[in-house]
């Protein structure tokens, strides 16, 4: 099971790889292959979740790291890299980020897979990486205006720590809720300053949960 909660001082990596629907299991198993047999058995590695789009089009893994150290040591390791053990696919965006703020705030969210969960990801690379406080200013007005809002169970947005990327990690209840919060975001103002800063890979799609692993 993969906690994410901003008490909990754990790190997350995260790795967007865009594929195609035809390749797009293909993808996930290659992942859970390499998960179970290099990424689990690293030192600082304690928990990791495969998402997949439900358009096809995007896998994410999502890996929790004891410190930053850790996932240095990690990546610096070419023999074990994705690049290099996963093949035939788009390298993914990778960056290590921290949690920024949730919603409701001392929410703590517990995934695992084939339970069903529907994970929206809003994506923004950072135009400047300078810029990043401000982005995350404008952030927390959005989340403070879509607080309440029907569908969203909980939000965790995060922040890279280099500066480039801002991800958010939503749990909503119904597709059908999504639907509606996108035809009339509650958040438009906050929004459109985000998207003055950051170049916006939001998606419509939905993601699930295809598998989720814990250190050994």
């Amino acid at each position: 099971m993969v906690t994410i909660s901003k008490d909990k001082p754990v790190l997350a990596e995260l790795d967007i790889f865009v594929t195609q629907p035809d390749q797009q299991w293909l993808l996930v198993d290659s992942l859970v292959a390499y998960t179970q047999n290099i990424l689990k058995q690293q030192p600082g590695y304690i928990a990791s979740a495969i998402h997949r789009s439900f358009d096809g089009f995007r896998v994410i893994n999502y890996v929790q790291w004891q410190s930053q150290e850790d996932y240095q040591v990690y990546i610096n390791n070419q023999e074990i890299s994705l690049a290099t053990q996963i093949t035939g696919f788009f390298n993914p965006d990778s960056h290590l980020y921290e949690i920024f703020i949730s919603e409701p705030g001392d929410s703590r969210l517990e995934i695992t897979a084939g339970k069903g969960e529907l994970i929206n990801f809003g994506i923004f690379k950072l135009k400047d990486p300078a810029n990043q406080p401000r982005f995350l200013e404008f952030t927390a007005e959005a989340i403070r205006q879509i607080s309440g809002q029907p569908g969203l169970i909980t939000t965790h947005f995060h922040r890279s720590l280099d500066g480039a990327r801002a991800i958010n990690y939503g749990l909503w209840s119904s597709q059908e809720e999504y639907a509606k919060m996108n035809a009339n975001p509650p958040m438009a103002e906050p929004l459109l300053q985000m998207k003055s800063l950051a170049n916006n890979e939001f998606q419509m799609s939905l993601y699930e949960v295809v598998f989720a692993e814990i250190a050994a």
